[in-house]
């Protein structure tokens, strides 16, 4: 597995997303002699910022050329993008070394975006981010992140075309809430998958398990970097996980959703002709 050094530098944010795991008031950032020291602790090749938002601080591009003055070959970085509209301060980030994004973009409207991000001109911003990157000539890798939740739920295909558009590399549906029941997610997902892979664009999910990605397995985030993700998810084994080829590898279902709609969603796995390579991905 690709691993990254992950550093929260944070919970400041210039939005206020309803389903964000880190909006807490009044906590302290992390100091850059903290962020050096654990730059120093270098055990990845790569290392990951995230917060909040990152961007907001005024040492975020020192911190950056530390990093790359630390050795780290890949510097990565997850914003909501809306400072990348700045093309001056993205050039800086390319200087500095950091040319890996992973962006949120939450709908493919300002109405819902700007009203899942409690934040008004959010949309206009980030997509004037997203037009930024597209315009470098440098090397570079940008992923999309499209958080899913129950109120983008319907537009989450628009919101991946809306990607498309921008000449991402990569996208990642990432189940932020689970207020919606999985025959009702499902198809909208498998409708994702469907668009970018008829784009030739690489896409992911995150949070769904195993039963339920049955014959989209390669599609699971979790195979390639394991099931520590940067969000608070609480997962639990339901009865039906221990019939499942994946019982060692599955953490189950979120807890929360088990508690609102039961285990009457999920069928084990008795066979995967898959299994074996799976398996060696998590080694």
């Amino acid at each position: 597995m690709l691993k990254y050094k992950e550093i929260f530098l944070g919970n400041a944010c210039n939005n206020r997303c309803l389903h964000c795991s880190y909006r807490v008031e009044n906590s302290l950032p992390i100091g850059v002699p903290a962020v050096l020291d654990l730059l120093n602790q270098k055990h990845e090749d790569g290392v990951l910022f995230y917060g909040g938002e990152p961007t907001l601080r005024n040492d975020f591009i020192q911190i950056v050329q530390a990093a790359n003055k630390a050795g780290y070959r890949r510097v990565r970085l997850l914003t909501n993008g809306r400072a990348l509209s700045d093309m001056q301060f993205l050039y800086e980030l390319f200087q500095a070394g950091c040319s890996l994004f992973d962006i949120k973009l939450w709908a493919s409207n300002p109405s819902l975006h700007d009203y899942l991000t409690q934040t008004s001109n959010s949309f206009l911003e980030t997509i004037r981010g997203l037009e930024n990157l597209a315009g470098i000539p440098d090397e570079k890798f940008v992923c999309v992140r499209i958080p899913v939740s129950k109120e983008n739920l319907v537009d989450i295909e628009n919101t991946v075309i809306t990607a498309l558009n921008f000449g991402v590399h990569r996208i990642i549906l990432s189940l932020q809430d689970y207020r919606s029941p999985f025959q009702t997610v499902l198809p909208h997902i498998r409708n994702a998958i469907n668009i970018s892979i008829f784009n030739r664009i690489w896409i992911l999910t995150e949070g769904l398990p195993f039963c339920v990605m049955q014959g989209l397995e390669k599609h699971m985030s979790e195979i390639y970097r394991g099931r520590d993700t940067l969000y608070e998810r609480n997962f639990k084994q339901h009865k039906y996980c221990l019939d499942c080829v994946y019982h060692d590898l599955c953490p189950g279902m979120e807890r929360g959703y088990l508690e609102t709609f039961g285990d009457r969603d999920f069928i084990p796995v008795t066979a995967n002709t898959h299994l074996e390579d799976i398996k060696k991905l998590y080694e």
